[in-house]
Order: structure tokens, then C-alpha cells, then sequence
């Protein structure tokens, strides 16, 4: 496998249900050892466009490959594993029983690498299914997931229901997958749950691709403030004047003084620095701000 190869690749994907909107003219690569973001609030498009990788729902047009072969093709679908957001598991089985049947398609799974992973996330695999709380079923999805080390992975919302801990031993399997060369497809509807650990995000309204971007240039669209309070009204006044930022608003005080901006920090610093300053507190702009921007219009570009 190549670095540069893309695992998946999506051309122009049009699928529609009767007079239904599902998605339109997606084009997107998930390149080898990345993780390829997918955000969108629910009804976006993104578990169409992940069914349509599956071959579980057909395109109206376009086409979707999987490592070079149609996704129509039974080969394209062994190198795959997915995990849907609304995994749902017999409660009389148990873990073990769970497992056995889902991955019996596939012919089966390591026993070993299934012991690695249930000890890694610290699951009982004995027992029912039914008994376990949310989060252990998840666990139960996230083995089905990474235990036959696909090429490439769906994953729908996968850390719905798990712990901090469980979540940071979540995203060293997701680096584990990639360092081996596997594309990932993360979807969420939270930005910030994409920070860290996706290269780029796709961000989907409505059906169609709007931003396909690295989680850096979506991090400097963020708006961020600087808390600045100075020796005296005049050296704030002062300041104001010679500012250059998105917001400036002085308080009642008369001495502090918010900068809202974008961007690089460097000019404001530099001309706070000609004023005699106290204090200052710096506050990072938001991610999923700016993942609504793209649903109220701010963010297009």
C-alpha cells in the first residue's frame, strides 16, 4: 500500500430517494493513513454517503472506489470495516456470542487480537449483551471494528457513550490504523470531537460538500479574545486607536479592554505592547463556532 493512495474515493456521488434529498455531487478522497473527518448535523447526508460505500444503497450516479475497485465489487467491501452510530446487538448474546456472528461473513476474528482489544478497553465479554450499559456495547462495536485491522474504517459517531479514558485509548487504536497505513472515516456532528485526531474534516449541509479543509484552517477561522487591562483609561483609549481587530470593546472600568479577532495575534500584541499593560488573558476560539458558521452562512467561502 502507498502512503499517497487514497483508500477511498468518491466521484461525483449523487444519491436520491424518490423526491427525497439523500446527497449530490460529493467528491472526496480518504487518502492511506489519514483520518478524513466527516461532519454534519443529523440529515446532512453523512450515513448515506457511508451506505453508499457499503453498497447498501445504490448511487443515483457517480460512483464510490475502494482502494481502486468499484464498491459494487464484494473485493471492495472485505477491506472494510464500519461501525454505524445506531449499532444495535442481540441483548440475549453475549459479548463473545456477539461477536462470533458478526464477524462470521468476514470468516471470523483473531481470538487473540479480540483479547488484546477487550483487555485494552477493559470489557467483560462474558457477559449478555443486554446487560451491559451503553458504553460496553460500544466496546462491543469498537472490537467488531478494529480487531480485523481493515484497510479501511467507517466510523459512525464512535465514542458515543465512552468515558474520557476509554476515549483516549479509542484514539490510539484510530493511530494504531493509520500508522499501518489504513484510511479512516470518522463521522461526528461535533467539531471539536475531530480535534486531534483528524488530518482534514469534510463538512456536509444538506447534502452537498461545502468545506473540505485541515483541522489548522478551520482552527484559524475560530474567533479568539485577548482580556487586556491597562495602567490607566488613557493608555486603554490609546491602545483602542491604534488597534486593528474584528471587535474592540472597552469595559466600564475604563482599563479593560477586549480584542475579538481571527487569525494571527501578532499585530495586536505588538501594538498592546506600546502601552503599559497589567494583564492579560487570552481565550482560544471555538471549534464547533465555527462549524455553525457553516450552517448560518459565516463560514462559506
Amino acid at each position: 500500500m502507498s502512503m499517497v493512495e487514497a483508500a477511498m474515493r468518491v466521484d461525483d456521488l449523487t444519491v436520491t430517494y424518490g423526491k427525497a434529498r439523500g446527497i449530490e455531487g460529493i467528491n472526496l478522497e480518504v487518502p492511506a493513513g489519514e483520518v478524513t473527518g466527516l461532519l454534519g448535523p443529523n440529515g446532512a447526508g453523512k450515513t448515506t454517503l457511508l451506505r453508499a460505500a457499503l453498497d447498501l444503497v445504490h448511487p443515483t450516479s457517480g460512483s464510490v472506489r475502494i482502494w481502486g475497485v468499484e464498491s459494487t465489487d464484494p473485493r471492495a467491501r472485505e477491506q472494510i470495516s464500519y461501525l454505524p452510530g445506531d449499532l444495535l446487538l442481540p441483548g440475549r448474546l453475549t459479548g463473545w456470542s456477539a461477536l462470533r456472528r458478526y464477524s462470521a461473513a468476514r470468516g471470523g476474528l483473531n481470538h487473540e487480537r479480540v483479547v488484546e482489544l477487550a483487555q485494552r478497553l477493559d470489557l467483560d465479554l462474558s457477559r449478555p449483551v443486554g446487560q451491559l450499559s451503553k458504553g460496553n456495547r460500544q466496546k462491543v462495536g469498537l472490537i467488531l471494528a478494529f480487531a480485523p485491522q481493515s484497510t479501511l474504517l467507517f466510523l459512525d459517531e464512535p465514542t458515543s457513550g465512552l468515558d474520557p479514558l476509554l476515549q483516549r485509548e479509542f484514539a490510539a487504536l484510530v493511530r494504531e490504523s493509520i500508522t499501518s497505513g489504513a484510511g479512516v472515516l470518522l463521522s461526528s456532528h461535533v467539531l471539536s470531537e475531530l480535534e486531534g485526531l483528524a488530518d482534514r474534516v469534510a463538512v456536509l449541509r444538506d447534502g452537498a460538500l461545502v468545506a473540505l479543509e485541515s483541522i489548522t484552517d478551520l482552527r484559524a477561522r475560530a474567533a479568539s479574545m485577548i482580556c487586556l487591562r491597562f495602567a490607566s483609561d488613557e493608555q486603554a483609549r490609546g491602545f483602542i486607536s491604534s488597534v486593528i481587530a474584528e471587535s474592540v470593546d472597552q469595559q466600564d472600568d475604563g482599563v479593560t479592554v477586549n480584542v475579538t479577532f481571527t487569525g494571527d495575534v501578532d499585530s495586536i500584541i505588538k501594538t498592546a505592547a506600546r502601552f503599559h499593560v497589567t494583564s492579560l488573558e487570552s481565550t482560544a476560539g471555538e471549534l464547533d463556532d465555527v462549524f455553525l458558521g457553516f450552517y448560518t452562512g459565516q463560514a462559506d467561502s
